[in-house]
């Protein structure tokens, strides 16, 4: 989601703002503004290199950092958030018209369905949008683009992607024989920039640094509770769709995938085998072993350790349960199982080679190539299964890709430009 901040992003602005506080507690009454300015810039220079979107939620000034605390970074960063019963009368959105549940169309996957009646004409959410162009969605594999694709809007004579990110939104599947929903650009007075917007070329959109852009769902007929929500995707989606269908073969070696979620489900009372049992006994090809673990620069050699084939050193650490440990993608990492041992309370700890994320690539997060970290004490509830990078189904080669069709009766021709 690029600069978006998720929870973590929040979480952890928390965390920086706490240590800001516990400095100016210490050393505040002793630091001129200028310097508690110069401090400030620094905290977010080296934060922007290590958390992009952390160092956007921090504030410009070091004086700001106690409202931060007082209203938690989530709020602080959205100012507007809380706002009247008259003006959520007006401007604001009801999102409970639906919920998630499995679609009534055979291996779609989840669906949206509604809550309660809904009479034709009426809203039944609205939602933001993101704005992308299609080539910066090309991912490293040579199989396929962003598996967002599919859950953007799009028009055969652009290349501009817009993303809607509302609440289940996302889950809304295609019907074009009998779609009971339709979009259309908000109708709200908040959201009046966006007739400014349609009319502005391509070049000038997607430059923008902030384009409040916003889409309505409407109800084409009456819809029943539990009834599940569809929308027409298009003639050119459904063709291509009907060509995927009829085109796709599965690989060779189908047979034998598995998910990760669902082997780690499976060996979630099992021991993790070591590297060498792995040899004689594998996991799935798509799957490797994973470690939840929170690397640190500062450790101890191990003595004098070395690795006996590439005389490397090895650097030894013992694990450690840290805040939010088990909720930050970073500390998921790639790690080999050296050992297993047994505790006299029968608890089984491991010790395994820790290794850094495929997209780990400077900063404090990064174990140096020139040497060997190797953790011990690891509870068998820190260790799962994840996939090989572009080795997910989502990644077979031939998987299908293709934008929603954004109604060209309201597609502004200004943003045409293919």
């Amino acid at each position: 989601l690029g600069p978006i901040p998720l929870q973590i992003d929040y979480a952890l602005t928390d965390h920086v703002s706490e240590a800001i506080e516990l400095y100016l507690d210490d050393y505040g009454h002793q630091t001129s503004e200028e310097s508690k300015e110069h401090v400030m810039k620094l905290v977010r220079t080296i934060i922007t290199d290590l958390m992009p979107k952390v160092s956007s939620l921090l504030p410009e000034k070091m004086e700001d950092v106690s409202e931060v605390l007082a209203a938690g970074s989530a709020r602080y960063s959205a100012p507007d958030s809380i706002r009247s019963l008259d003006w959520l009368q007006t401007n604001g959105y009801c999102i409970d018209n639906m919920k998630a549940g499995p679609s009534t169309i055979p291996d779609a996957g989840r669906g949206a369905f509604a809550t309660r009646r809904i009479q034709e004409g009426a809203l039944i959410s609205g939602s933001p949008l993101l704005r992308f162009e299609r080539d910066k969605l090309v991912t490293n594999s040579v199989f396929s683009e962003q598996l967002v694709l599919n859950y953007c809007f799009g028009h055969p004579q652009s290349t501009l992607l817009l993303f809607p990110y509302a609440p289940l939104v996302g889950l809304i599947n295609h019907n074009s024989k009998s779609p009971n929903v339709e979009i259309r650009w908000s109708t709200k007075e908040e959201n009046n920039e966006i007739s400014i917007w349609t009319k502005r070329s391509y070049n000038r959109l997607v430059k923008a640094s902030k384009v409040p852009l916003m889409i309505e769902y409407v109800a084409k007929r009456e819809i029943q509770p539990g009834e599940e929500i569809f929308l027409d995707y298009g003639a050119e989606w459904e063709a291509a769709w009907k060509e995927h269908v009829q085109n796709w073969t599965p690989p060779a070696d189908s047979k034998d995938y598995v998910m990760a979620t669902t082997f780690a489900k499976l060996m979630e009372d099992q021991p993790i085998r070591t590297g060498g049992e792995q040899e004689e006994d594998p996991y799935p090809e798509n799957l490797i072993t994973a470690c939840y673990y929170d690397y640190e620069e500062s450790y101890e050699q191990y003595a004098d350790a070395e690795d006996e084939e590439d005389h490397l050193p090895i650097f030894m650490q013992v694990w450690e349960e840290t805040d939010l440990l088990f909720t930050c993608h970073h500390h998921l990492r790639p790690c080999l199982i050296l050992s297993r041992g047994e505790e006299e309370d029968g608890e089984t700890f491991y010790t395994a080679e820790m290794f850094n994320l495929p997209d780990t690539t400077h900063g404090t997060d990064l174990i140096p190539d020139t040497e060997h970290h190797v953790v011990t004490n690891i509870p068998r509830r820190a260790i799962t299964f994840v996939e090989l990078m572009y080795e997910g189904d989502q990644h077979l080669e031939g998987s299908f890709r293709h934008p929603i069709g954004f109604p060209d009766l309201i597609f502004p021709e200004t943003w045409k430009n293919v």
